[in-house]
């Protein structure tokens, strides 16, 4: 048993390694692949973050009650769709 798992990883060099190992750079999936999903989730963050800060400043009843709302609505657009996308991606 211990000898199949050998062969399987000895056509591994050190080149592969460094490709699999290639640092992602910002909203990146993979070196060199943008991702639409983290772009939308990083802008959705922004916008709970100033609706947050927008209903604690206007402090009013009505306001802050519709700030709430919008704030965790955005939270969990930002949040939700990539946990959906790990497991839609991840196979069976």
């Amino acid at each position: 048993m211990k000898n199949k798992e050998v062969e399987m990883y000895d056509d591994i060099d050190d080149d592969d390694i460094e490709i699999i190992y290639d640092p992602k750079g910002f909203l990146e999936e993979a070196p060199g692949r943008k991702s639409s999903m983290r772009a939308m989730s990083f802008v959705a963050l922004l916008a709970s973050i100033m609706f947050g800060v927008i209903s604690m400043l206007f402090a009013t009843i009505e306001t802050q009650q519709t700030g709430i709302f919008l704030t965790f609505g955005f939270l969990l657009a930002a949040f939700a769709p990539k946990a959906l996308q790990k497991f839609a991606e991840t196979r069976v």
